[in-house]
């Protein structure tokens, strides 16, 4: 099987451009950041206290949540987040989740919980995976390694548009730059770039452009 991995800052594009890749490869496209949310979304359903790791770990013994890749009508592999059975879709897609998600990711035993998952699902897709310590932990032999980035502002600019509800701008940019900054200073898995990986400021590129970048280093 085939690995990919594609690492990033919170809204550097790296969702949309795994996606594509994906389509365009034949691969599936395995969103990581989705696990955690999912997760994430649980526990807040559940009123559990997102800084209890004892409390956490405990209900992840017990929690049944999988992971499973469905064709959509043109062919293409969906990842499907399926807690209890029950696809959350865009449940997960709010800004709430996106600020809480770093609250758990750095506890060792979530991320223990999502690299078992992630694990699992290599052994039979070649996949393009998507996320934040994907090509320094979760998969560091992966055939490719890219991370994209691009300045606060553009990225803040991006997630306003992408929210399913609506976010005051200045909000969101606070929100990433403190998100910046919990994901690169947690102690379990930081968010860093892989010293064999290929950097990609994506600031002033299309989605296009970024993508075109990508396919050029694929042999």
């Amino acid at each position: 099987m085939i690995i990919i991995a594609i690492d990033g800052t919170a809204g550097s594009g790296k969702g949309t451009i795994s996606e594509l890749l994906a389509r365009k490869l034949g691969f599936c496209h395995l969103d990581t950041g989705a696990v955690y949310r999912s997760l994430t979304y649980f526990f807040i359903e559940q009123g559990i206290d997102l800084e209890d790791e004892e409390l956490i770990r405990d209900t992840l013994d017990k929690l049944d949540f999988k992971v499973k890749f469905e064709k959509d009508e043109f062919g293409n592999q969906v990842q499907k987040n399926l807690l209890f059975g029950k696809d959350l879709g865009n449940k997960i897609r709010t800004e709430k989740i996106s600020i809480s998600t770093s609250k758990i990711s750095k506890f060792s035993c979530v991320r223990k919980f999502a690299n078992k998952i992630q694990h699992n699902i290599a052994l039979n897709y070649n996949l393009i995976v998507e996320g934040r310590d994907v090509g320094t932990v979760v998969f560091p032999n992966a055939d490719y390694k890219f991370f994209l980035t691009a300045s606060p502002e553009i990225r803040a600019k991006r997630r306003s548009e992408q929210l399913s509800q609506p976010q005051n701008y200045e909000t969101i940019l606070k929100d990433i730059i403190e998100r910046d900054e919990a994901d690169m200073k947690r102690k379990t898995s930081p968010l860093k770039k892989a010293d064999d990986a290929i950097l990609i400021d994506n600031s002033y590129q299309t989605v296009d452009e970024t993508l075109s970048e990508i396919i050029s280093y694929i042999k």
